[in-house]
């Protein structure tokens, strides 16, 4: 038994990273699409997720790390397309999109201390222990002031 092997010359001027990025893809109107990208290289990647496009399509994309890019549309299969970079971007680049984390993460301070700060003396810990209490009873008063003052009226 004989087996036949097809060989294809890969004409890729960078080698290709497999990642699983999301980005945001804006088709020629400017109108955003999230997209996957499921590689990525100095010249293109290949995303899922864009729709319905047209080969040769100019459009831009935006990937955490490396900013907003134009590319072109050179490929399409069942589920995604081959796009190429306008400008290449740089190794560095790649490597930032691979470890940039797209949540932002910041410490936006604190408006009071935790419950139990030795900062705080100790009678602002004891408001602090009691404050569903007393917010609750700060909602409640007004309200039965107001049935008092009906209830002496209409009496």
């Amino acid at each position: 038994m004989a087996l036949a092997a097809k060989l294809y010359r890969d004409e890729r001027a960078a080698d290709r990273q497999a990642v699983n990025l999301d980005a945001t893809l804006r088709k020629p109107d400017q109108r955003p699409v999230d997209i996957l990208i499921e590689d990525l290289s100095a010249t293109g990647f290949r995303m899922t997720g864009a729709g319905d496009l047209a080969l040769g399509a100019v459009l831009s994309v935006g990937i955490s790390g490396v900013g907003r890019r134009d590319a072109r549309i050179v490929r399409h299969g069942d589920d995604h397309y081959g796009c190429e970079f306008l400008v290449p971007i740089a190794a560095a680049e790649i490597a930032r999109a691979q470890t940039v984390d797209t949540i932002v993460r910041a410490d936006f301070g604190t408006m009071v201390a935790p419950l139990g700060d030795p900062a705080l003396d100790a009678g602002e810990q004891k408001i602090r222990r009691f404050r569903g209490v007393i917010l609750t009873a700060g909602a409640a008063l007004p309200w039965m002031a107001i049935g008092a003052v009906a209830h002496a009226i209409w009496r």
